[in-house]
Parts: structure tokens; C-alpha cells; sequence
């Protein structure tokens, strides 16, 4: 097999799609997004995800702590959501074997992943996959998330790490474009929300977390 992770260092996954079966309503969410803005006034076009437009809706307001409030009132619905879907939250077919065979082999592994920290640590905990786990890195931790590289470059630079020695896992464009931005070896998985097509920037792209253990 040409393809070889051996030489790598450090493991940084996404976490839903990629290691963990966890679903979101984005639909739901961009829907009572929406009502509370417009229960204020405020007609936005929800685009994208409700993380960026939370940040576009900034200019509108001239009092920030008008903005400050409702956008509070909107990250509270994408909080409390995240928590029940991480009630559901399962582990893939071998995720929890992957993670052995790396630590077995020395390797470090960290979560990078949108979620909320208080999400991100039950989903874990839950799926039985916390424990193999040396940093978590959300979107709580960041100033910027996925696509920017903040998410991966604090992981790297706290567990001591180059880029060079790391791969970045995920099921999205957003991962991807992390890592390359990053300069880390990048994996797109087709376990989550992305086609082949949709992940054609990455270096590797794999079926399922069985197939990452092939290249070990």
C-alpha cells in the first residue's frame, strides 16, 4: 500500500460524521433561529451555518448588549439541542478500535470539532471514546472555527506537535480545509455529510474508520 500514517505523530478528528453517529437538526435549528430574529425585527437570510451568521448579524445593532443578549438567547436553542442529540450519540464500527491501535503505537489524539465543549464532552463520554482522548479543542476554545486552522493549530501547538506530523480526519469540507490550511496531511471520510466530490481537496479519502486502520 503506497499510503503509510505510520510517521505521523498526532491524530486530530472531527467528531460527528467522522468518529461518533451524532445527529443535528440544522434545518430545526436555522427555523427557531430564525423566529427569535424576526420576534426582535430582524430579518436576516440564515445562509450558512447559525454559527457565522451569528457573527454577520454583529453591524446590525447599534447597542451591543442588545446583540450581546440575543445572540445568547440563540447559541442557549444550538446548546440545548447539541446536549439531547448527545444522548443519542454512538461510537461508529470501530472507532474506539482505531483509537486503541494508535495509542498502542504511541500516537496522540485530539477532537477538533464545531460543537459546544459541554456537547462535545458528553457525546465522548457517552460514546465511550473520552478516555483515548489527549485534547479537545471546540468551538468554545476558538476565536475562529472550521474552515480557519485556529482549531488545529491550538492542538498542535498544546500537545507540542508540527504540522508536518499531523493528520486531520473529518467528514466535511470545513475539516479539510482546516487541515490544509494548517499543513497538516488531511483524510476525508465519507461516514458523515460529504460526498467523494465534496472532499476531493484531501489527501487520503476513505470509506469508513475500518479503512483508516488499513493504512496503519
Amino acid at each position: 500500500m503506497e499510503t503509510s500514517l505510520s510517521k505521523y505523530t498526532l491524530f486530530l478528528f472531527d467528531m460527528d460524521g467522522t468518529l461518533v453517529r451524532f445527529k443535528l437538526d440544522f434545518e430545526h435549528l436555522k427555523k427557531v433561529a430564525r423566529k427569535i430574529l424576526e420576534d426582535n425585527g430582524i430579518y436576516f437570510e440564515i445562509k450558512g451555518s447559525l454559527i457565522e451568521t451569528l457573527k454577520e448579524l454583529k453591524p446590525i445593532f447599534q447597542e451591543e448588549l442588545e446583540y450581546i443578549e440575543l445572540t445568547k438567547n440563540i447559541e442557549k436553542v444550538i446548546i440545548d439541542h447539541e446536549l439531547e442529540a448527545s444522548e443519542k450519540a454512538e461510537a461508529f464500527p470501530q472507532s474506539i478500535e482505531l483509537l486503541k491501535i494508535l495509542k498502542s503505537k504511541g500516537k496522540s489524539i485530539g477532537i477538533v470539532t464545531r460543537n459546544s465543549k459541554a456537547a462535545s464532552m458528553k457525546t465522548l463520554e457517552r460514546s465511550g471514546l473520552l478516555d483515548y482522548i489527549d485534547i479537545i479543542i471546540t468551538r468554545d476554545d476558538v476565536q475562529k472555527v472550521k474552515p480557519d486552522p485556529e482549531h488545529v493549530e491550538i492542538a498542535i501547538n498544546h500537545l507540542k506537535k508540527k504540522a508536518e506530523d499531523t493528520v486531520v480526519v473529518g467528514d466535511h469540507t470545513y475539516d479539510i480545509l482546516s487541515g490544509k490550511r494548517a499543513g497538516c496531511f488531511t483524510i476525508g471520510i465519507l461516514s458523515g455529510v460529504s460526498s467523494k466530490e465534496c472532499l476531493g481537496g484531501a489527501d487520503l479519502i476513505v470509506s469508513s474508520i475500518e479503512e483508516i486502520i488499513s493504512y496503519l
